[in-house]
């Protein structure tokens, strides 16, 4: 398999929509998102507490500091782009943070509340790091947990598990399906996530790798707390095939095979 470079990977991922200037998420999206973050409404929180104890600066700030973009909360004009150096560094850190656990044996547990985005990425994540030694866990898989109305319940697809209602796998914020599977004592190592399901996980104090778009402040403010997450910003709902470059370079450094 051929070895992508930084410059293979960056360029990829901004033509994918993955980085770059944003194409999902109006810059006026994502001010209002952190002031109802920070009000508690919804599932913006995505289940994390006390993120209403910074201000709506703040949280920009950190928000800034990871993507690239403008901290500034009046302009709705203002610099809204995640920068593709800043995805890439980020991608390397978790690729190298699962690469040190699976030497050891730890284990993994995926989700993810985009299907229809992530998840063949996360799938093909947690078979490298199953690969490379580490065990990737199916939590309470054969369990009907107690949340949600009518046939809500965890299905795992490849190993990465996801809200279903039955019939369809569903997009979900809400921490409620995580919490749930949480919920026995059980505690993988470390979560690969994204949303409700890293941010249930990071509240318990799990390490987490967590997808965050731009307009996902909750993450933000955890990280910028000193939450233990490595958070990777890029578009959580492009086309699954155009997240290929990530999925890449996890596979490659859970592969041992050293970058050019």
């Amino acid at each position: 398999m051929d070895i992508l470079t930084e410059q293979a990977i960056t360029t990829q991922l901004v033509a994918g929509g993955l980085c770059g200037p944003h194409q999902s998420h109006s810059r006026r999206n994502v001010i209002a998102k952190i002031h109802s973050t920070l009000r508690g409404e919804g599932d913006d929180a995505f289940g994390l507490s006390n993120l209403g104890d910074c201000s709506p600066a703040q949280a920009l700030a950190w928000l800034a500091e990871l993507t690239g973009s403008s901290e500034d909360l009046a302009n709705p004009a203002a610099r809204h782009v995640i920068e593709p150096h800043l995805t890439y560094r980020a991608l390397r850190i978790a690729a190298g943070r699962l690469q040190e656990a699976a030497t050891t044996g730890a284990t993994l547990l995926a989700t993810t509340g985009h299907p229809t985005g992530l998840l063949e990425h996360h799938i093909r994540v947690a078979d490298a790091y199953r690969a490379a030694g580490g065990k990737v866990m199916t939590l309470r898989e054969d369990e009907r947990l107690p949340f949600g109305a009518g046939r809500a319940e965890v299905r795992y697809v490849g190993s990465v598990g996801c809200l279903a209602d039955g019939a369809s796998l569903r997009h979900t914020h809400s921490a409620q399906a995580m919490e749930n599977l949480l919920d026995d004592g059980e505690r993988p190592d470390l979560v690969l996530a994204d949303h409700g399901f890293a941010g249930a996980a990071i509240e318990r104090g799990i390490p987490a790798i967590a997808v965050m778009d731009i307009n996902d402040p909750a993450l933000a403010i955890a990280w910028g707390q000193g939450r233990d997450v490595t958070v990777i910003p890029m578009d959580d709902n492009r086309l699954p095939r155009l997240y290929r470059p990530s999925w890449s370079l996890f596979e490659q450094v859970l592969g041992g095979r050293d970058m050019l």
